[in-house]
């Protein structure tokens, strides 16, 4: 009884040592772009199955971007309009095109 606890307690540190190697988020980039269009600061990390983008408006006005996103033969656009010193994202399923 007491060496199948003590393989069962091993088992169990194995399993959970493995799965922190294999996350999901590990196994997508970990590059951070970051860059600047017009009023907008900008960056963004490929996810597993989409991106996400993060502005910030540093006009102190509001402005537009366009962000374009590539999923398989389909380009996608998302407007964006934010106040002056606004920040937020844009989450969408594909990789990061550009920002225009």
């Amino acid at each position: 009884m007491r060496r199948m606890f003590k393989i069962g307690i091993t088992g169990a540190a194995l399993a959970l040592a493995t799965v922190g190697l294999s996350s999901p988020a590990q196994a997508a980039s970990s590059e951070i772009h970051r860059g600047k269009t017009g009023c907008f600061s900008w960056s963004w990390a490929e996810g597993w199955t989409t991106t996400t983008v993060y502005y910030r408006n540093t006009c102190s006005y509001e402005s537009s971007i366009n962000i374009w996103w590539q999923d398989g033969s389909t380009s996608r656009m998302k407007k964006v309009t934010a106040k002056g010193g606004a920040s937020g994202s844009v989450k969408n399923t594909g990789d990061f095109k550009r920002i225009d």
